[in-house]
């Protein structure tokens, strides 16, 4: 098995929430989804609750797993605020078994990209369709980096998004440096998070690595297909449209068809 994520990354779930909860690109497609299923969902790498609280919330009956037991201690802290008792567990995308089937199983905020071989892509693509009802679907995205991007990587790091501190509303920075393995399909990302004082100076820097695994269209197609997928759709971002250029966000359902 690969190793698992590095647990600096992963296991810091208040910066975790500082860099990503005012993300929110992604949060009214997963929740009409999980709404839209007709009966039970599972969020696989849920984090700690950026959509599986919202749906929660929403009324859906939506189980969750992630890898960091500190971001489901996040998530529950979180729910228990709101008056929920969210139900997740700790288990690896790649093997897991639980008790239930699920109409609906979704992997959102490109968490499949974490997935750095093929062979971790194909064992958590069939333990997903192993979770599911017959007819039952798997919805996730993610997106392979442009042609632009990679040939011009740049020496300076990338603002990614600025947004107000969830706290105190001060100005909060996330930007980026990334490299890209071409061979290998990798890239490496080192982000900064910058919180600003009162006064407009960056008060505190706090620092993440990470490494995802792009995956192509029709390489795509090939590893659903290997995994038992025989029905599947992409589109070329939330709303829906053609998959037609490089810069598109790639969401992704595929149906399990038979018993």
């Amino acid at each position: 098995m690969s190793p698992s994520p590095d647990p600096t990354t992963y296991g810091d779930p208040e910066l975790y929430d500082l860099a990503y909860s005012a993300y929110r690109d992604d949060l009214d497609f997963y929740v009409a989804a999980a709404r839209g299923a007709g009966g039970a969902v599972l969020e696989a790498a849920c984090g700690t609750g950026r959509i599986l609280i919202p749906t929660l919330q929403a009324g859906v009956d939506i189980d969750g797993f992630d890898l960091e037991p500190a971001m489901l201690e996040r998530l529950k802290q979180k729910a228990a605020a709101l008056g929920l008792a969210p139900r997740v567990d700790t288990a690896d995308k790649r093997d897991f078994t639980l008790q239930r089937r699920y109409a609906l199983v979704t992997v959102p905020f490109r968490a499949f990209m974490h997935l750095l071989t093929t062979d971790d892509q194909l064992r958590a693509l069939r333990c997903m369709r192993e979770h599911l009802e017959p007819g039952g679907a798997l919805v996730l995205n993610f997106f392979y980096p442009s042609f632009e991007r990679i040939a011009n990587p740049g020496e300076e790091p990338r603002i990614e998004r600025e947004f107000p501190h969830p706290e105190t509303g001060l100005p909060v920075v996330l930007q980026g440096r990334t490299s890209f393995d071409r061979v290998n399909q990798l890239l490496e990302a080192k982000q900064e998070v910058l919180v600003s004082d009162a006064r407009g100076y960056v008060s505190a820097t706090r620092a993440r690595a990470f490494t995802l695994r792009w995956t192509y269209r029709y390489e795509m197609e090939l590893l659903l297909e290997a995994a038992g997928f025989t029905r599947y759709a992409v589109a070329g971002g939330f709303d829906g449209r053609p998959l037609e250029r490089d810069t598109d966000e790639m969401v992704w359902t595929a149906w399990r068809d038979g018993a």
